[in-house]
Formats: C-alpha cells, sequence, structure tokens
C-alpha cells in the first residue's frame, strides 16, 4: 500500500503544480512546498503504522502534512494563483482535484 501511494501521491502534486505552470508563472516553491507535505504525510503514517513511533504520533504528523496540502491547494500560493490567474476550465479542473485529495484521501 505504501508503496503504490510513495509514486501516486507525489504524482498528484506535481498535477497540482504542472496545471498551474501551463497557465500561469508559478515558482518552483509550489511544488516543494506540495512533494514535502506529501513526504511527510506518507512517510509518518508508515512509521506509525510500522510500530516504529506510536501510532497516534505517526497518525497526528501524517495528518500535519496532509492538512499543510490542504492549505497548500485552498489558501495558499498553489490556491490564490488558481484563483487569480487561471482560464475558468483550469480552475475547474484545479477543483475537481483539490475535490479529490480533500474528500478522497479523508476516505482514507
Amino acid at each position: 500500500r505504501y508503496i503504490d501511494w510513495l509514486i501516486t501521491v507525489p504524482l498528484q502534486m506535481v498535477e497540482f503544480y504542472f496545471i498551474l505552470a501551463a497557465v500561469a508563472v508559478v515558482s518552483a516553491g509550489i511544488f516543494w512546498r506540495l512533494m514535502i507535505g506529501s513526504l511527510v504525510m506518507l512517510v509518518a503514517g508508515y512509521l506509525g503504522e510500522a510500530g516504529l513511533v506510536y501510532a497516534w504520533l505517526g497518525f497526528v504528523v501524517g495528518m500535519a502534512g496532509w492538512a499543510y496540502i490542504l492549505y497548500e491547494i485552498f489558501a495558499g500560493e498553489a490556491g490564490r494563483v488558481s484563483a487569480e490567474s487561471a482560464p475558468e476550465a483550469v480552475q475547474k479542473s484545479f477543483g475537481t482535484m483539490r475535490l479529490i485529495v480533500t474528500v478522497g484521501w479523508a476516505i482514507y
């Protein structure tokens, strides 16, 4: 499960970046913030599940990584670029991906 997530989750973060980069000049910081948030979330979850740290600690740190991603795509620089610079079609795609990351990941 974590091997799959280690591939697919960062790819989703790359998609957020590339969608914005296709229509606006965006900083590399967006890419790195999304990537770091996803890696924190995944590594902490794995460490907690594997028993290498307390499960609750892995959960809390993993949730913090997810919250950071949500902040970035809703209220952070990525969200602002989408709202201010992207055409309507891009905003719709970006919004759909935000729902996937919010609702889809909440199911896990």
